[in-house]
C-alpha cells in the first residue's frame, strides 16, 4: 500500500492538495457519524466503551475518543507511527527552483517526535541541488519564474527532479521509493533511476535485510527473491515468444533488470511480516523501469511483536477487518465498490446482543490502528498530538505548493506495461 503524507516547505509540515477534497468529504461523514454516535442513548444495558486510538486510512489519520461523555472524532492528513510508546510524525519537504528553460525540484523525508521540536532528516538526494548550483553558474542572468503562471513554459530544456513515495510504515521502519529524473541540456547523458529503501524513523539509518531479519533469514529471502525474478523473466520471455504484445515490448528491457538485494520494502501478509523487492531497470532510452516481485513471508523478528496488533485482522471472506483491544473492538467493513470503509466501535468480549456504535465512513484502504490507552496519553502527549492535528489541518487549507513542471516521457506506456504486467511468479 502507498501512504499519502504531509508535505512542507521550509520545514513546516503541510498536506498535499490532493488530500484536501478527501478531507472535506471525510469530515462531513465524520460529523454525521459522530453526532449519531454521541446522540444515540445507550441501549440493552451497553454503554459506549471507553476508547482512544488513531486510525490511519486513505489519505488521513483519525483520532477517536469515546467514553461517558460520548464520542469525538478528528481527522487530519498526517502520517504517524508508534515507536516504543512515542508518536512520531513523518513528513516531506520540497525545494528547488524554476526558470524559463530549466526546472529543478527535490523532496526530502523527515521525522519528528510529537513532543520534540527537532526533526530528523531521514533521506535526501543531493543530485538536484548540486545540478542547480552548477546550472546557475553557467546561466547567471536567468531569473526564476513562478511555475503556476499561465505563461510559464511547459517544456524546459533542462529538467532535474527527484521524488519520494512513502509505501508503508511498520513501527520504527518506513518503506519508501525514490526516483530521480535528470535531463540536462548540453550536459551528461540523462539519468533515470529508482530504488526502494527501509529507513529507521528514529535515526535516519537505512537498514539492510540482515539488520532487520538476521543474516541467515536475509540469505534465505534473497535466494527466494532471485528465483522469483528468474521465474518472472522466463514467463515474460515465453509470453513474448507466443505473441503477447505487452510481453514483446517488455522483453526488450529484461536484460536491464539487475537484482539489488538492498532495494526492498517491508510489507505484511495476514499480520505477519514480509519482504517485497523492487528490481530497477531501464528502457532502451534510459527511462527508469521497475519490476515488483511478490512479497516473501519471513520469520517475525522481535521488533514485529508490537507492530502486529496495529494491523487489521481480516475475516476469511474479506468482508470485515477487526482490531481487538482490551476493552473494545474496532471493525471496518468495506463498501461494495471497495472505495470506502464503515468504521464502528463495540465493547470487547460481548457475545450476545452485540452493540456497535458507528464511528465514521473513511476512504480505503485501512493501514493501522494505534491504541492510545496503554500506555495512556498524558496531558503533554495529548497536547502535542492536538497541535500536530491543528497544524496539519490548518496548513492543508492555507499552503499552496508550487507544482514543478515534469514534461511527459516518450516511454511512459512501456513503463506502465512493465510495472503492471499480469505475469507473476510464486515465491
Amino acid at each position: 500500500m502507498r501512504v499519502p503524507v504531509s508535505r512542507s516547505r521550509g520545514g513546516v509540515p503541510a498536506a498535499s492538495r490532493a488530500a484536501r477534497a478527501l478531507v472535506v468529504s471525510a469530515t462531513a461523514a465524520l460529523l454525521a457519524a459522530a453526532f449519531a454516535a454521541c446522540g444515540e442513548p445507550a441501549a440493552r444495558g451497553q454503554a459506549l466503551p471507553a476508547a482512544e486510538f488513531l486510525f490511519a486510512a486513505g489519505d488521513s489519520t483519525y483520532w477517536v475518543r469515546s467514553g461517558g461523555e460520548g464520542m469525538r472524532v478528528r481527522s487530519a492528513p498526517i502520517l504517524l507511527t508508534d515507536v516504543d510508546g512515542r508518536l512520531i510524525e513523518v513528513f516531506l519537504s520540497d525545494d528547488g527552483a524554476e526558470y524559463p528553460s530549466a526546472s529543478f525540484a527535490t523532496t526530502r523525508l523527515w521525522a519528528r517526535a510529537l513532543q520534540s521540536r527537532d526533526s530528523t532528516l531521514l533521506f535526501a538526494d543531493s543530485t538536484v541541488m548540486r545540478e542547480l548550483t552548477a546550472w546557475r553558474k553557467v546561466n547567471p542572468r536567468e531569473l526564476e519564474i513562478d511555475p503556476n503562471d499561465d505563461d510559464a513554459p511547459d517544456d524546459p530544456r533542462t529538467v532535474v527532479h527527484d521524488g519520494i513515495e512513502i509505501i508503508d510504515v511498520h513501527g520504527p521502519y518506513l518503506t519508501f521509493e525514490h526516483l530521480l529524473d535528470a535531463d540536462i541540456d548540453g550536459g551528461p547523458p540523462h539519468q533515470h533511476r529508482g530504488r526502494r529503501f527501509v529507513v529507521d524513523v528514529r535515526s535516519g539509518h537505512v537498514n539492510s535485510l540482515g539488520e532487520l531479519l538476521g543474516a541467515e533469514e536475509a540469505r534465505r529471502v534473497v535466494s527466494v527473491a532471485q528465483a522469483s525474478l528468474a521465474q518472472l523473466t522466463d514467463s515474460i520471455r515465453q509470453a513474448g515468444a507466443a505473441g503477447d504484445d505487452r510481453a514483446q515490448a517488455a522483453v526488450e528491457t529484461l536484460d536491464s533488470f539487475v537484482f539489488d538485494s538492498s532495494s526492498f520494502g517491508i510489507t505484511d501478509l495476514a499480520r505477519e511480516p514480509a519482504i517485497a523487492f523492487m528490481v530497477p531497470g531501464q528502457a532502451t532510452d534510459g527511462e527508469a523501469l521497475a519490476l515488483y516481485l511478490p512479497p516473501i513471508g519471513v520469520r517475525a523478528p522481535r521488533w514485529w511483536t508490537p507492530v502486529r496488533s496495529t494491523l487489521p485482522e481480516w475475516s476469511t471472506d474479506s468482508s470485515r477487518a477487526r482490531w481487538e483491544r482490551g476493552g473494545y473492538d474496532v471493525t471496518a467493513v468495506p463498501a461494495q465498490d471497495g472505495e470506502l470503509l464503515g468504521l464502528s466501535l463495540s465493547a470487547h468480549g460481548v457475545t450476545t446482543s452485540r452493540r456497535e456504535w458507528p464511528v465514521a465512513t473513511v476512504a480505503a484502504p485501512a493501514y493501522q490502528l494505534i491504541a492510545l490507552e496503554k500506555p495512556p496519553l498524558d496531558s503533554a502527549g495529548r497536547a502535542a498530538l492536538a497541535r500536530a492535528f491543528d497544524r496539519s489541518t490548518a496548513l492543508d487549507g492555507l499552503v499552496q505548493r508550487a507544482s514543478h513542471r515534469r514534461p511527459p516521457r516518450r516511454h511512459d506506456a512501456v513503463r506502465v506495461s512493465v510495472r503492471h504486467a499480469t505475469f507473476s511468479a510464486q515465491p
